[in-house]
């Protein structure tokens, strides 16, 4: 996972600060978002529902987690390739966002799509080994005996899992954001996009931005761009 220098985390967070106390119209971002970012789509639908159980077994559901932002993804941990690099990336946000004062209200989720195998431990400790912090990052799953529960959930978000004879799964990567009402709001897709248009995305759904008059000279995207 990249690290991130304190100069930039700290042009960051000043940033994410002058964000929060100016007016921008949420139009005008996702323009802005479009301009600079060419692996995202933004939306505006009621996100699946689900309700699924932690690695102590401890039931999770979306409407539990209303009044945060949710940064959610799908891997299982015996994938090879793509599923590590995937969850490093979420890490990576993780960490732009957690030091910032996005912290307390942005929930990260991954969900496993092999839910015979990946239980208990095994799901503690993917998070450790590919750097997610357990402080707003959670590892969910429909347990062994729901496997069906998991698939129609992947299909509802868009995508599919399938597995083959060999035990791996063929899929596609999507990072979903979901708002603080529940509302899905965009998917990043694979992992070629810029870290920081997701965290200033979340950052516009968090502080609630609204339309205002006036033109936002400069572009937000683009002074953030400037940084990395």
């Amino acid at each position: 996972m990249r690290s991130i220098t304190p100069i930039t985390v700290a042009s960051l967070f000043l940033l994410i600060a002058t964000q929060q106390s100016s007016a921008h119209s949420m139009k005008s971002l996702e323009n802005q978002l479009y301009a600079t970012e060419k692996y995202v789509q933004v939306f505006n639908k009621e996100a699946p529902n689900f309700t699924l159980q932690d690695a102590d077994g401890r039931s999770i559901g979306l409407n539990v987690l209303k009044g945060k932002a949710v940064v959610l993804h799908f891997i299982y941990t015996n994938c090879p390739d793509i599923c590590p690099l995937h969850a490093e990336r979420i890490a990576e946000i993780q960490e732009m966002v957690n030091r910032t004062p996005m912290r307390g209200v942005v929930q990260f989720v991954t969900i496993t799509t092999d839910p015979k195998n990946d239980k208990g431990d095994i799901l503690k400790e993917y998070g450790e080994i590919h750097g997610l912090d357990p402080v707003n990052w959670t590892f969910l799953t429909s347990g062994p005996e729901n496997l069906k529960m998991t698939r129609d959930l992947v299909e509802s978000f868009g995508h599919k899992f399938i597995e083959t004879d060999d035990g791996y799964q063929v899929h596609s990567v999507v990072t979903h954001i979901i708002d603080l009402e529940g509302k899905w709001r965009a998917n990043f897709y694979g992992l070629k996009f810029q870290p920081t248009n997701l965290v200033l995305f979340i950052n516009a759904l968090v502080n609630d931005v609204h339309d205002a008059k006036g033109d936002n000279k400069g572009g937000f995207w683009q002074k953030m761009k400037n940084l990395f």
